[in-house]
């Protein structure tokens, strides 16, 4: 067996790099940095060498990956997870739940939580970006968009074109992102930065990946609403964790509060209060799917978007994600 090359170790635990020549410890970090597997090299063994360079953006992991052989790899089911993967070169052939894809530059494939995966052969020196998305953040992601719940998990199409549209605007974005993996400081640890890139990616990669809710997704919104409405909801929306009262929200409406609850239920089918509670509720569910445990505290992300009443919180947060925030904030990532 080959000794391994020098690993670095991760000076911070967002960013990592690794190589190594064996193939025993390049299973072992591969499957520490994305999920357990089974790893075996197809052909040229004595060249054998894996890379990889990653960086976590809140819920998403990006990995710009390479080997020198030809390897095959079998994973368990992602449960927690939705994955897709970008060669920048070469070409990588999977199958996952019946469907057979081979990514190339001009076709990333995509794998849901659900069903094993068989990986036949990733191609040596394929240097390939591959995307380790959290599955309640893609999920929260599209409740987002919608403005409604969604039925988990999303049913994504194996394969997404590359090459125009969303598809190629978010292959721009994956490389941006492993871009800024090698840098000292990247502007993408800024909350104001990485916020938006990350909630961007997950946007486009709905919007370019073919999925049971992409119709709903694309098509024209529905019939325009008021003006007093859109005032309400857009202020609601900029800076959810402001205190509101109904007689706030109507002088922003420029209506009374009567008028303004009737025009709510009649194009939101809700008071402006639940929409506000619905919208404080996303943004506190995307917070803790973003957090580490160790450093988040429930309590303290609930007070920031103005939640005052934790048992009540608590209630509602399970009403409409069907778990405890606590759960949420712990669960694997």
């Amino acid at each position: 067996m080959a000794n391994s090359a020098t690993t670095a170790v991760p000076s911070l635990p967002w960013r990592f790099s690794t190589r190594t020549l064996d193939p025993d410890e390049a299973s072992e970090q591969g499957a520490q940095t994305y999920y357990p597997l089974r790893m075996s090299v197809l052909r040229g063994a004595e060249q054998f060498m894996m890379s990889i360079d990653a960086m976590q953006l809140g819920p998403i992991l990006v990995g710009d990956c390479q080997f020198n052989a030809d390897i095959k790899m079998d994973f368990a089911e992602l449960r927690k997870f939705y994955h897709f993967n970008i060669p920048l070169s070469g070409y990588l052939s999977s199958e996952n739940l019946g469907n057979e894809v081979t990514a190339t530059p001009q076709r990333a494939v995509l794998y849901g939580p659900t069903g094993d995966v068989q990986l036949s052969r990733w191609s040596a020196g394929s240097r390939i970006l591959c995307v380790k998305i959290r599955r309640e953040a893609l999920e929260a992601e599209l409740e987002r968009l919608l403005q409604r719940p969604v039925r988990s998990p999303i049913n994504l199409a194996p394969s997404m074109d590359l090459t125009h549209g969303y598809g190629r605007i978010l292959r721009e974005l994956v490389c941006m992102l492993a871009g800024q993996i090698g840098i000292e400081d990247p502007l993408t640890r800024q909350e104001i930065i990485g916020a938006p890139l990350w909630h961007g990616m997950l946007s486009h990669l709905l919007a370019a990946a073919d999925h049971n809710y992409r119709e709903e997704l694309l098509s024209p919104g529905p019939p325009s609403r008021p003006p007093a409405v859109k005032r309400v909801i857009e202020a609601m929306r900029a800076s959810p964790a402001t205190p509101f009262t109904a007689a706030a929200l109507a002088d922003i409406a420029g209506v009374s509060i009567r008028t303004l609850q009737a025009a709510f239920q009649t194009h939101v089918d809700m008071s402006p209060m639940a929409y506000l509670r619905s919208v404080r509720l996303e943004r506190v569910h995307a917070e803790l799917v973003a957090s580490e445990p160790s450093y988040t505290s429930v309590t303290d992300v609930a007070h920031r978007w103005g939640f005052t009443h934790l048992g009540r919180f608590a209630t509602a947060y399970r009403q409409k994600y069907g778990a405890h925030p606590s759960e949420t904030l712990r669960s694997v990532r």
